[in-house]
């Protein structure tokens, strides 16, 4: 399978090369050599094994309904906004009303960024020896942090905490990083140390070491942040993990490709793509700027009924409005005012969720949720999200939408594919079951 085969140990004559390979099946490992294979045929090989296998953690299920509640009572706040928004006779009047619900859900602005941090996460390593870290790969996020020894703050405790002073490669900027979350905060300091991603290594990455962290966030089962977006969203400046493995020259192709399968493996892969990992062709939509993996999104409509038609796609009716694929988020999020209306129709109809994207390439090109798809537990997986100016307003497609679609995020192109995923097909098997 495209996750069956796990890099164990690499070696390197220089940062830039490697030349030999071992390679963990299940209980044996097989060395491979670049000598004796023709010209390209070895990078192929390396490039085969950039594959990092996800996980949902061991608090899954309690997080799961940690989400259940806090969806419970967020869609409580979007109902009572619909019945006012249906008892509203003069349209023009509803974004006053918006205005005045927006001070009600602000508290929930980046809630679900906390329970999103427990559901998929994939190791990297750090440092010479290299240290495991279990990270959340963010395309929604461009800054790149672990926690760090230093750190005794209680949640601290239940992470893996990465020792710089173990590491022989590692080199403190003597810059301190403090980052505000929604429901939280984070202190540090910035370092460079060398990266490996399966048999590949990043020298010299720049990155958060956290001595400090405050907010029920952290209480989640990861021990940091790889931000995976454009350089352009970073707080801090600095390049990427994925753009400085870019530079190293080591991929045919620039991408990055997620795949989720709620009852199989999961993971990301480097390069290029598993073709058993999707059924028929990728659809692409160029991004419409640089800085989330975003696209214009000209419409969502559920059945006959559009977003856009009703004046309530985005904020002042902005149209086109934008979609951004954040792997860091687990539902699908809208502008409240537009998350109340979708829950409302949603609820009464049980219709297709479909997204309408469009660039000047491919055109319009349209996307489809089914009920079983936007709902778990019966329960819609969708939340009221608010971001202002310049950066918003936006809709955001998180894991509900990668559980049915592989999502490719191709850096030589500044564009997003999207395929059916081979794990429905895997999800209706075992339903059968």
């Amino acid at each position: 399978g495209a996750f069956g085969a796990q890099a164990k140990h690499s070696t390197a004559t220089d940062l830039q090369i490697v030349n030999s390979l071992t390679v963990g099946y299940n209980e044996s490992e097989v060395t491979y050599t670049k000598s004796g294979m023709q010209p390209g045929e070895w990078e192929a090989f390396v490039q085969s094994q950039l594959n990092i296998p996800m996980r949902k953690t061991e608090k899954h299920h309690e997080r799961r309904q940690a989400l259940r509640e806090h969806l419970n009572e967020h869609h409580d706040v979007l109902r009572r906004h619909a019945a006012v928004l249906r008892e509203e006779e003069d349209p023009s009047q509803r974004w006053m009303h918006f205005i005045q619900f927006r001070a009600q859900v602000a508290n929930y602005n980046l809630e679900l960024k906390s329970i999103a941090g427990s559901q998929y996460v994939g190791d990297i390593q750090i440092g010479t020896p290299p240290q495991v870290s279990s990270v959340v790969f963010d395309t929604g996020s461009s800054n790149l942090w672990v926690t760090s020894k230093e750190c005794e703050t209680y949640s601290c405790e239940h992470h893996n905490r990465f020792s710089h002073k173990s590491s022989s490669t590692f080199l403190s900027l003597e810059e301190k990083m403090d980052v505000q979350f929604g429901t939280g905060s984070i202190t540090g300091v910035l370092g460079t140390d060398v990266f490996h991603l399966g048999p590949v290594h990043i020298p010299g990455q720049v990155f958060g070491r956290i001595t400090a962290e405050n907010g029920r966030v952290f209480l989640n089962d990861f021990d940091g942040i790889a931000g995976l977006s454009f350089s352009e969203l970073s707080a801090t400046g600095e390049k990427t993990l994925f753009d400085n493995l870019m530079s190293t020259g080591q991929l045919e192709k620039n991408r990055l490709t997620f795949y989720y399968d709620v009852h199989g493996k999961s993971g990301i892969m480097f390069g290029d793509i598993h073709k058993d990992l999707y059924q028929g062709p990728i659809h692409w939509v160029n991004v419409n700027r640089r800085l989330y993996w975003q696209v214009e999104l000209v419409d969502v409509t559920i059945g006959d009924v559009s977003l856009a038609k009703e004046g309530v796609l985005c904020p002042r009716n902005k149209v086109p409005c934008t979609l951004v694929f954040d792997t860091g988020t687990s539902v699908l999020t809208a502008p409240t005012h537009s998350a109340s209306f979708m829950l409302d129709t949603l609820e009464s109809t049980g219709d297709p969720l479909c997204y309408h994207v469009r660039d000047d390439v491919s055109g319009t090109q349209v996307f489809c949720l089914e009920e079983h798809e936007y709902t778990s537990d019966g329960q819609l997986q969708l939340m009221g999200l608010d971001v202002d100016a310049p950066k918003g307003p936006l809709h955001i497609a998180g894991d509900t939408w990668i559980e049915k679609f592989l999502t490719v995020f191709d850096h030589d192109n500044d564009r997003i594919g999207i395929a059916l995923s081979a794990a429905v097909q895997n999800r209706k098997q075992y339903a059968e079951l």
